[in-house]
């Protein structure tokens, strides 16, 4: 599978559009997009600010709420994802969009406008990774709270700008530190580091320390359609990630099989699927993906 996006870059620029979104979940096959919000920034400088509310197909559940503050209340009279597209493409015009963990947000854009976006996009959490390597966590709270940015609060225009002001920072950083991309961007020749191979060994070398699941840990349950569990593993440990059996406080990933991520569609959720959300409103770095949604990372 491969490990780029063809609209993927990674630029050090001074006008683009931050984009963010807020859904019911983390599939952009069975959730929605409820928030949207958008920063047109020119010459470093934010010029104009787009922000909607979305009504999803379904009601969001108490977990959302809770999560991102949007409740049922707020969406009833909002319009469908589909009727914001023009103003939203019209918004981003070819602008290069910059976000954090982008291809979650541009997942979820494709499926609600049922057209993939031309942009290219940045990704602010990969360079994170490269300038911050001494920080466990790079997840936007994370990141604002070490370098004490605008503080975050898992609403879109206002995830906006924590990301531009982290990109501002990386910029200033780099800059002091006289780092170039080539100089960030290279890949780990040690063929371990940070791999668990107590039950399954890496079969490569070189590894990707760009890679979606570079250290991360994660967790398998349910059985899985296209692949063998096994199999899926032995892809995550050759992406430097780290098996668990089950999830804990250092799991940053459950990945359910389709079966059981139906079975949420029906009001039911594993324990598992229960402690992974218990982990993450207490403020974890878990993410909880449906199979389909694990490929596509695959192929970032």
């Amino acid at each position: 599978m491969s490990s780029a996006n063809k609209n993927y870059t990674k630029q050090i620029i001074n006008d683009y559009c931050v984009l963010d979104t807020e859904t019911t979940g983390l599939s952009a096959y069975y959730d929605e997009i409820i928030e949207i919000g958008i920063l047109k920034v020119r010459n470093n400088e934010i010029t104009n600010r787009y922000s909607q509310l979305i009504k999803p197909s379904f009601e969001i559940d108490d977990f959302i709420t809770q999560f991102t503050g949007i409740t049922n209340e707020m969406l009833e009279g909002m319009p469908p994802i589909i009727k914001v597209k023009e103003e939203v493409l019209t918004f981003i015009g070819n602008d290069i969009i910059l976000g954090h963990n982008t291809p979650f947000d541009m997942r979820f854009i494709k499926k609600g406008f049922n057209a993939e976006l031309p942009n290219q996009y940045m990704d602010t959490m990969q360079f994170a990774r490269k300038l911050y390597p001494e920080l466990k966590r790079h997840r936007l709270c994370d990141l604002t709270q070490y370098l004490d940015l605008h503080n975050n609060e898992h609403r879109a225009l206002s995830d906006c700008i924590s990301t531009k002001e982290l990109y501002d920072a990386i910029k200033a950083s780099m800059a002091t530190r006289n780092l170039s991309i080539e100089d960030l961007w290279a890949y780990s020749k040690n063929g371990g580091r940070g791999i668990n191979i107590k039950a399954i060994k890496p079969t490569e070398v070189d590894i990707n320390e760009d890679g979606f699941f570079f250290n991360k840990h994660v967790v398998f349950t349910g059985k899985l359609e296209e692949m063998r569990r096994k199999d899926a593993m032995q892809i995550v440990v050759d992406l430097g990630g780290i098996l668990d059996a089950g999830v804990n406080k250092q799991t940053n990933y459950l990945i359910l099989g389709d079966n059981d991520y139906h079975a949420i569609l029906k009001g039911k959720k594993s324990n598992k699927h229960k402690k992974a959300e218990k982990l993450k409103l207490d403020g974890q770095d878990i993410e909880i993906i449906d199979e389909k949604t694990f490929y596509d990372l695959l192929d970032e």
